[in-house]
């Protein structure tokens, strides 16, 4: 039982009593909080009592068997086009809190057995995502029920789910180079072309089993598919871009039957991982599958320097931690090659310019102001092409360090931490 205002500016309070199992109903009070307060403690002490004769909107539903309720969810998802296989999916999580949790009517559907379910026993043991999958599936359910005026409201609403983050228990890794050429080489020329699809356009396995020759569109100027939304994990269509490559692949298949692919199952796709020579776990623990081909589609964009909102759209991802974190395999990411990248600088110290090796002449680049640091001031110049080379002997080093020593007074003792990184302090401009 509780008080309260649906408005802040309203002139009158509200309550709210116990009609019976997670059913509450709301009744219009006085403008006292106090008046209000003892009528509903009266209200409430009559329903306990019986006394009052409430028409229950939801005692039909009451007393069906929670199975009739789940096959009439079931039938409209099918009704509305969903993806059979996550029907048949969602169906058989469903099956299982119903038979672990002792649900026989829908007044047994509480958190409190639910949480029991989901934090026990061998479910426990499962991966957070897991878990949060069986919450998801049914709160989904009991949203359908208060649509269709079977349950009052959600008793799952305010339900928190299990902390995913740090916690992934099916590692999975992108595919090198090397190894998608193998890959791709030894395999059959359908199975090829399915795995290609997989790498260039970041369809799921059973994305591409949906794909239609209808959705495909390949005498377009510009080949794409046509992804219907009944087929999509986020139930969104999606236009996908046909590389020429692929798109000249596609155009060599059988296109006689209506299904685009025969996607391969696990076990064929372990024998041509075994056949190309490609561990399907290596020393990280870190697995190899299907999904694996999508890891990899994340990781090459990452590679070749594509922006994280394209490659966000190239995935269909809707959370960039999804793409930057979980997808993008970070052992694969040219980061070497990033630090080379990085422009490189030539200072000159104490009027002689020290370059690194192999860097070309360059243009004045900045000169730091007088105070810049507590020994002097860093001044970058242009190099001519002769001038000494970063790696001096340790004879060079003695005579610079009494330079050094004594052009500055003694000031600044420590000045050897700046030795061999390319920068030196001078007194120019002092």
């Amino acid at each position: 039982m509780t008080i309260f205002k649906r408005r802040p500016n309203e002139n009158f309070w509200c309550y709210k009593v116990r009609l019976g199992p997670n059913q509450w109903r709301t009744f219009k009070g006085f403008s006292d909080k106090r008046a209000t307060d003892e009528k509903a403690r009266q209200h409430q002490a009559q329903i306990d009592r019986g006394e009052v004769g409430l028409v229950d909107a939801y005692a039909e539903h009451k007393v069906s068997p929670l199975t009739q309720h789940v096959a009439d969810y079931l039938a409209e998802l099918i009704a509305k086009g969903n993806d059979p296989e996550n029907t048949h999916r969602t169906e058989l999580r469903l099956k299982k809190v119903l038979n672990v949790c002792g649900w026989n009517r829908l007044p047994d559907v509480t958190t409190t057995s639910f949480l029991k379910f989901r934090d026990t026993g061998d479910m426990a043991k499962a991966a957070p995502k897991t878990r949060n999958d069986y919450q998801q599936i049914i709160r989904q359910f009991c949203r359908w029920c208060v649509r269709n005026g079977r349950l009052p409201l959600d008793p799952f609403q305010n339900l928190a789910t299990v902390k995913v983050n740090g916690d992934i228990r099916r590692q999975r890794r992108a595919l090198a180079d090397s190894e998608v050429e193998r890959l791709l080489n030894l395999s059959p020329n359908p199975r090829k072309t399915v795995y290609m699809a997989a790498l260039l356009t970041g369809l799921r396995r059973a994305e591409l089993e949906q794909l239609r020759w209808t959705d495909v569109h390949l005498d377009s100027p510009k080949p794409y598919l046509d992804v219907r939304a009944s087929t999509t994990k986020n139930g969104q269509r999606a236009i996908t871009w046909l590389r020429d490559d692929l798109a000249t692949a596609l155009r060599a298949l059988d296109q006689s039957g209506e299904a685009v692919f025969e996607v391969p199952d696990m076990e064929t796709f372990k024998v041509d991982l075994a056949n190309a020579k490609i561990a399907e776990k290596d020393r990280a623990g870190r697995i190899v599958d299907f999904h694996c081909l999508r890891h990899t589609l994340a990781t090459n964009l990452g590679r070749a320097g594509v922006s994280v909102q394209t490659a966000m759209q190239v995935m269909r991802h809707s959370d960039i931690r999804l793409t930057t974190r979980t997808y993008t395999d970070a052992s694969l990411l040219p980061t070497a090659e990033a630090i080379e990248a990085l422009p490189r600088w030539e200072v000159q110290y104490q009027g002689q310019a020290v370059r690194a090796v192999g860097t070309p002449d360059v243009e004045i680049i900045s000169r730091a102001t007088k105070g810049a640091t507590k020994t002097g001031a860093f001044s970058c110049v242009s190099v001519p092409s002769d001038a000494p080379q970063m790696g001096l002997t340790d004879k060079e080093h003695t005579r610079m360090d009494s330079e050094k020593s004594r052009d500055l007074h003694g000031v600044g003792a420590g000045n050897e931490k700046f030795r061999g990184v390319g920068i030196e302090p001078t007194t120019k401009g002092l």
